[in-house]
């Protein structure tokens, strides 16, 4: 045996067993759920790994098309201009509000770092920094942070935001490098105050940002807009062709088409104008008849997934692991 082959069934059987056992093994025996964490971390990394592949395959495929000008390279280009432009504009508006949380972060930190101060003070923890020196720390951490907010607000209209950067200032300036716990814990309420306000001023510049509005452009306005279409058009399709190819041959197939014709009937607005009653007969056939029919046909299906399962864990069902003539042929 080829050992890729085995290697391949080796952990592909390795990885399903945990979950096998999961469901078979009583918590009583050994408690499985201790593990999921550390198991569920390893998806992280498959998964990029995949969405890695797939995005060169793609790219693989779709540049061929495009670099011999074969059949259909017009819709590769476009593929490929709307992956790279979708990418660029997500990765962006993912670092603006990554920006926005950063920024408004700084000042909670501050503020429980003047809490932490409080607290060594009290308890007199002598394994850490003196408490002039984590003062002054937090004084020079305090000034550097409403400097840049001073330059970020220099063409600002937010008196209330410039309000309370002045507050913070002049109690800062007040604070001396001897220890008070009444101004450090004014202090600290002010900082609370000021990443407040901070997040809201820059979340809603982030808000009205050109890369919000581009993504909003591009996702709401024409990725969602365009799978709406799609659908739509999917359902005209699926309801011409049924209207083509039923034809009523048998008592069931009669049964059927009066049993969908009952639903239609119920679920527009103009079968109430014939008759009040069949919103009522609708649900009555959904929960009762058909809800019996989509129970069997799901049991079927599940037991037809749990084969699946079985074989894609045992390395049956891919021909590459099984089939020992394909080394050979290559």
């Amino acid at each position: 045996m080829n050992y890729r082959r085995f290697l391949i069934k080796f952990f592909t059987f390795i990885g399903g067993i945990y979950f096998f056992l999961e469901f078979v093994i009583p918590p009583s025996v050994m408690k499985f759920d201790a593990y999921h964490v550390k198991i569920s971390t390893y998806f992280i990394a498959v998964g990029a790994m995949a969405v890695g592949l797939g995005l060169i395959n793609l790219i693989m495929v779709h540049g061929s098309k495009i670099i011999f000008l074969k059949k259909g390279w017009v819709y590769s280009t476009a593929l490929l201009l709307g992956l790279i432009l979708m990418l660029i504009v997500t990765v962006g508006d993912w670092l603006s509000s990554n920006k926005v949380s950063t920024l408004a972060d700084k000042y909670l930190m501050l503020r429980e770092f003047s809490e932490i101060i409080i607290k060594d003070h009290e308890a007199k923890n002598s394994q850490v920094p003196a408490t002039e020196i984590r003062i002054t720390a937090l004084k020079n951490a305090i000034k550097e942070e409403i400097a840049l907010d001073r330059i970020e607000l220099s063409d600002s209209k937010n008196t209330e935001l410039s309000d309370l950067l002045t507050t913070v200032e002049a109690k800062e300036s007040k604070l001396s490098i001897e220890f008070s716990k009444e101004k450090l814990n004014s202090l600290a309420q002010d900082l609370a105050s000021l990443s407040k306000f901070r997040r809201e001023y820059y979340g809603e510049r982030y808000q009205n940002s050109t890369i919000q509005k581009l993504y909003t452009l591009l996702f709401d306005g024409l990725f969602v807009s365009l799978g709406s279409a799609m659908f739509s058009l999917l359902g005209f399709y699926i309801a011409a062709a049924a209207y083509r190819a039923f034809r009523i041959k048998s008592f069931e197939s009669a049964l059927m088409m009066l049993a969908a014709l009952l639903v239609m009937l119920g679920q527009i607005s103009f079968g109430l104008y014939l008759w009040e009653g069949f919103p009522d007969l609708r649900l009555w056939i959904l929960k009762i008849p058909n809800a019996a029919a989509f129970r069997a046909i799901e049991f079927g299906a599940q037991v037809a997934l749990l084969i699946m399962a079985f074989r894609m864990w045992l390395s049956i069902e891919s021909e590459t692991f099984t089939n020992q003539g394909s080394d050979e042929n290559r």
